[in-house]
């Protein structure tokens, strides 16, 4: 088996007179699967668009197969955090049941943040346990961190703002945001055309604010914490 992750990573290599490197790959990944049965190939990216790009330029279909890779379920959170110390080597403290709902809440089953929160609560633990005081603190600094993202991004541009406050609305009435679900930005003019909406959702997507999913050409937030910090940002655009 051939595994490569991060593929879009080769995007835009050229060589040889200008031979797209990607496509290349995929052609001679093709030859060993498809036409010679020499092995399986696994290709992974955290970039929605170029996955659907990918399989929509190549021969990848009806070939194989996408799959998603989502982040873990809240019973599998719940286990890791109930056994730090068989887990992750954390003898230093010990989470309450109110205190693993609350990381779950802001964080949902993204691993890496919740890791880096976990060696922040080692810094203020007291004799095995975390003060609910001192959790919310440093929770909260995540949070502000997650809202001046969307700052950031849309600063003074009033169509990047329109389109944040569309996408939260679509994402807070049912989970997920549609490209169709944005034709009211063309209708009162915060884009010139499609073309205008779809590169700023790329953007959105390349930097992950924004996850897609290509095989239901559905948007979803990039972990929960992301969602928290929209959810402020549009607060405060509204109360502007």
């Amino acid at each position: 088996m051939i595994i490569i992750d991060e593929l879009q990573a080769l995007e835009s290599i050229y060589f040889n007179s200008q031979r797209e490197l990607v496509k290349e790959l995929i052609n001679f990944f093709v030859a060993m699967t498809k036409e010679s049965h020499l092995c399986h190939v696994l290709l992974s990216s955290s970039d929605g668009y170029f996955i659907e790009k990918l399989y929509n330029d190549s021969k990848l279909k009806k070939t194989s197969k996408l799959f998603e890779v989502d982040y873990l379920p809240c019973e599998d959170i719940t286990y890791w955090l109930e056994n730090l110390k068989k887990e992750s080597k954390i003898k230093d403290f010990v989470l309450s049941g109110s205190q693993i709902d609350y990381i779950w809440e802001h964080f949902g089953g993204s691993i890496w943040e919740i890791s880096s929160l976990l060696g922040d609560l080692l810094r203020v633990c007291r004799k095995g346990h975390v003060p609910d005081h001192k959790m919310q603190e440093i929770v909260d600094g995540y949070m502000v961190q997650a809202s001046s993202y969307f700052k950031e991004y849309a600063g003074l541009d009033t169509s990047k703002s329109a389109l944040l406050t569309e996408i939260h609305h679509h994402i807070q009435n049912k989970g997920f945001v549609e490209e169709l679900n944005l034709k009211p930005l063309l209708d009162h003019g915060h884009y010139e055309n499609r073309q205008a909406v779809q590169e700023d959702m790329n953007n959105l997507v390349r930097n992950n604010f924004l996850y897609y999913n290509p095989t239901l050409a559905r948007y979803k937030m990039q972990g929960k914490s992301m969602d928290i910090g929209l959810m402020r940002y549009v607060q405060e655009v509204n109360q502007q």
